[in-house]
């Protein structure tokens, strides 16, 4: 075999690109591709270190705050404030507490009971005397025979502290004596057993309907007050004389704003 000058036989260079070959580059690749392989390798490596680093510090920082939060309802739960309060189960979502199913009991200024009950209540930790109540219920005790007004609104707010509540949305209001009361929006105080209204109510009660601009309700439910326009239809009961549409429409067709007090 002849071979001309400086050239290398075939199977010879085959062996030393083998030989050079790192991780399947040869010589022929150059030092260039090296590197590049080199570099790939590290930056992986430094990837993975840094999420090893992450995960030692995010896990236990995560299972530290979950602790602390659950610490923090357990050692500043606002709800132990509120007296005469019991609920099926609490959560905690950011500074808002949740019960589900609640219920308080308390007494009006006459020593006579409430009760107030939600399928669930919310409260801010960073305003402890207000609940935020959904579905709400309300039974109270309006004279010494035991008679009895319930209350029942969509939602509703709560001051535990000065005992009163601010309720909005499907309100109605039924009583013992069979009158019923339906309001858009009312404040209610246990202490006075009062109920105010400041938007349209409508009243029905045996024979007779009412329809105003607001109500008053005092003295534990015993008068109601109307305000603004009231409206009064009144049905004959049965064997007497039908009465007449001017009858029918009294206090429809009083131009002036009036008020208009009823003991149920």
């Amino acid at each position: 075999m002849s071979l001309r000058h400086g050239a290398v036989p075939m199977m010879r260079r085959k062996g030393l690109d083998k030989v050079a070959g790192i991780q399947g580059t040869t010589m022929r690749d150059g030092p260039a591709s090296r590197s590049a392989v080199r570099s790939r390798a590290f930056n992986k490596a430094r990837r993975h270190s840094r999420w090893v680093r992450f995960a030692k510090i995010a896990i236990p920082l995560g299972s530290l705050m979950g602790m602390a939060g659950v610490g923090v309802v357990a050692y500043y739960n606002p709800f132990q404030q509120i007296e005469n309060l019991s609920f099926d189960s609490i959560g905690v979502s950011g500074t808002n507490v949740t019960m589900e199913s609640p219920k308080l009991n308390g007494f009006k200024n006459d020593n006579r009971p409430y009760e107030v009950t939600a399928s669930a209540a919310t409260q801010d930790v960073r305003k402890p005397d207000l609940v935020q109540l959904k579905d709400l219920r309300a039974r109270i005790v309006t004279d010494e025979r035991g008679s009895v007004a319930k209350l029942q609104a969509d939602s509703g707010t709560l001051d535990t502290k000065k005992e009163t509540m601010r309720l909005r949305d499907n309100i109605v209001v039924t009583t013992d004596s069979g009158h019923e009361v339906k309001l858009r929006r009312a404040f209610v105080r246990f202490k006075a057993g009062s109920v105010v209204s400041e938007d349209p109510v409508s009243v029905s009660f045996g024979n007779g309907t009412i329809e105003a601009e607001g109500l008053d309700v005092s003295d534990n439910g015993k008068v109601m007050s109307f305000k603004g326009r009231v409206r009064t239809v009144i049905q004959p009961s049965s064997g007497s004389a039908s009465p007449t549409s001017e009858a029918i429409g009294t206090g429809s067709t009083a131009p002036a704003p009036q008020q208009t007090s009823i003991r149920p």
